[in-house]
């Protein structure tokens, strides 16, 4: 049974590992660490444990001489080739993903002045790997950005990855 709460801020989760808040937060935008709890700036200490032991090599199943039957070892394959079709492609990091999800949760702000955490080279990066458009300028010359049916994909994929990574 785990002390104090399972969620945790990312404060409690850098003192749980040991840590510091900032390399927790690095450790987070480089996959190390599990992303927050979707619309929660909390971490489940589960999952923080989960990551560590696969990190750590503890999540590694031990090598046996033992085979799986061929029936078992297809249904295994299935599952990962179910998993892998829902595998986010586009690599963005997590300011980046902040910023489409903002994006498609405020379609109405459509400039880098009113979206949080963006500026013109994170947005030229999306439009790059084509998960926003480029529109017009608008009416005080600032260039207005959409999300692209590749963007909505795109976090669909991370949603489900993210869920299927917790089943």
């Amino acid at each position: 049974m785990t002390e104090g709460p399972r969620l945790i801020g990312r404060s409690a989760a850098a003192a749980y590992l040991g840590i510091s808040p900032s390399t927790f937060s690095n450790w987070v935008a480089a996959g190390k660490m599990p992303q927050p709890i979707l619309g929660a700036r909390k971490w489940d200490k589960k999952a923080i444990d989960a990551r560590l032991d696969e990190i750590s090599g503890l999540g590694q199943p031990v090598l046996t001489t033992q085979v799986l039957p061929e029936d078992e070892f297809q249904r295994w394959q299935a599952q990962q080739e179910e998993r892998d079709k829902h595998k986010p492609i586009h690599r963005l990091d997590a300011r980046e993903e902040r910023v489409l999800r903002f994006m498609i949760a405020h379609p109405e702000c459509a400039t880098v002045d009113v979206i949080p955490q963006a500026g013109e080279a994170t947005m030229e990066k999306l439009r790059k790997v084509g998960v926003v458009r480029a529109g017009a300028k608008d009416h005080r010359g600032r260039r207005e950005w959409f999300v692209s049916d590749e963007g909505r994909a795109e976090i669909d994929r991370t949603d489900t990855w993210v869920n299927w990574q917790f089943r």
